[in-house]
C-alpha cells in the first residue's frame, strides 16, 4: 500500500482505534445488548401474562416474585440505554471523558445483558428454555458481549487504571 492510500501516520493504527473506532463498535455493541434484553423481556412479559396455573386459575404474572424480576430486568435495560445515550452524546462531542464512558458502557451493557435475561429466564421457568419464547437465544446471544475483546475483565482493569491515574494502555 502506498502512502498516500494510508488513513493516518505510519504507527497510528492503535491511536486511530482506540479514538476512532472503538468508540462507534462499543455504542453499536450496547444498542444491540440492549436490544437482546428488551427483546427477551418482551417474550417474558407475554409468556408470563399469558401462561396459565391451572391448579391456581392464575397466570405466572400473579405471582409477586415473577413481576419483580421483570421489573428488575426493565430497571437494568432502562439504566443501560441512559449510559448509551449519555456516552454517545460525549463520543459525538469529542468529549475528553468519552474514552472512559466508552470502556464503561462496553462493560455495563454487556453485564446488564446477561443479568436481564438470566432474570427473564427463571421468571418463566423452564418453558424459557423452549425454542418457541426465542428467550433461551437471547440468553446465548447476550453472554457474547462480555467475552468479546476486550472482555469485561479487562475493561474492569483499564478503568480501575484511568481512575486510579495510571495510563491504560502502558
Amino acid at each position: 500500500m502506498t502512502a498516500d492510500r494510508r488513513l493516518g501516520a505510519a504507527g497510528s493504527g492503535f491511536a486511530m482505534m482506540v479514538t476512532a473506532t472503538l468508540p462507534w463498535f462499543v455504542l453499536c455493541g450496547a444498542a444491540t445488548s440492549v436490544g437482546i434484553a428488551q427483546a427477551a423481556l418482551e417474550a417474558a412479559i407475554a409468556h408470563v401474562s399469558g401462561a396459565r396455573l391451572q391448579h391456581l386459575g392464575s397466570s405466572l404474572a400473579d405471582i409477586p416474585g415473577v413481576r419483580a424480576r421483570l421489573a428488575e430486568a426493565k430497571i437494568r435495560i432502562l439504566q443501560t440505554r441512559a449510559l448509551l445515550y449519555e456516552v454517545a452524546d460525549q463520543v459525538a462531542a469529542g468529549a475528553p471523558e468519552a474514552q472512559l464512558g466508552v470502556l464503561a458502557l462496553k462493560a455495563s451493557a454487556g453485564e446488564m445483558a446477561i443479568d436481564v435475561t438470566d432474570e427473564v429466564m427463571r421468571a418463566c421457568g423452564g418453558a424459557a428454555f423452549s425454542k418457541h419464547l426465542g428467550i433461551e437465544r437471547n440468553f446465548r446471544d447476550a453472554r457474547a458481549s462480555s467475552v468479546m475483546a476486550p472482555t469485561t475483565d479487562v475493561l474492569k482493569d483499564l478503568i480501575g487504571r484511568a481512575l486510579t491515574g495510571i495510563d491504560l494502555f502502558a
